[in-house]
């Protein structure tokens, strides 16, 4: 059995390693993250974006687009996004997307942002 000094003792070292690194290995400095993110607010449904409205969270190959919103029979969002070249790609999986091309074909990374956005989308009347 472990005496109750030593945990102590270990859990001490642990902390002080950690905030050892976390002053000197640089994890917190405002470079590395970012603060620009989306500046549009929904006004339409649906709604044009481009990518300067959402700084470095834009993760799509294309530069601007629409996103539109409507209830499937469920009563479900079917949120969409549409290129410039007129292909439609789905936000999210409701049934009523399901014949557009996932969103992930022309994304570079996380496209929560602009899912986040879409859902305002469907609040505009």
């Amino acid at each position: 059995m472990i005496g109750t000094s030593r945990i102590r003792g270990v859990l001490a070292s642990a902390s002080l390693l950690a905030t050892a690194c976390l002053a000197g290995c640089g994890a917190f400095h405002q470079k590395d993250f970012p603060t620009d993110g989306p500046s549009v607010t929904a006004t339409s449904n649906p709604a044009k974006v481009k990518s300067s409205d959402f700084g470095h969270s834009w993760n799509l190959k294309v530069d601007h687009g629409t996103v539109t919103c409507k209830d499937n029979s469920d009563g479900d969002p079917i949120l969409y996004f549409t290129a410039p070249n007129g292909i439609e790609y789905a936000l999210n999986h409701v049934k009523g997307n399901g014949s557009r091309r996932d969103i992930d074909d022309i994304s570079n990374g996380s496209v929560g942002p602009l899912r986040s956005f879409a859902f305002t989308v469907c609040d505009v009347k």
